[in-house]
């Protein structure tokens, strides 16, 4: 089975610094408590796994989680750009129990 976890346009951070994540998907992380990051890898479709790191803020009303490690490596090695589409899928099965996915759809939009 397949959950899209992360579906968004990149954004000019996103591109910069690190991969804004929604809070609503943070559930589909086992972080231990008290921990305010765990890292996990995520396979593109060329077979490359890249090693991330979704954080979280330790205080404060929100928890405003982020991916860094290899994010930069990824976009910069995808030529990634404002607007293309990042999709992380988790997948479950019995075998192998759970991993991760990573694609990038580009913003195929011309500018006139």
């Amino acid at each position: 089975m397949e959950t899209e976890l992360v579906n968004k346009k990149l954004t000019p951070t996103d591109i910069a610094s690190c991969l804004a994540y929604p809070a609503g998907t943070l559930g589909a992380f086992q972080m231990v408590q008290g921990q305010n990051a765990i890292n996990f890898n995520a396979r593109d479709p060329t077979g490359r796994v890249w090693e991330f790191k979704l954080c979280t803020r330790n205080h404060g009303r929100y928890r405003k989680p982020v991916i860094r490690g290899d994010w930069l490596g990824y976009v910069r090695e995808k030529g990634l750009t404002v607007d293309d589409v990042i999709i992380l899928t988790m997948v479950e099965d019995a075998e192998n129990g759970v991993g991760y996915n990573i694609r990038v759809e580009p913003n195929l939009e011309l500018a006139i």
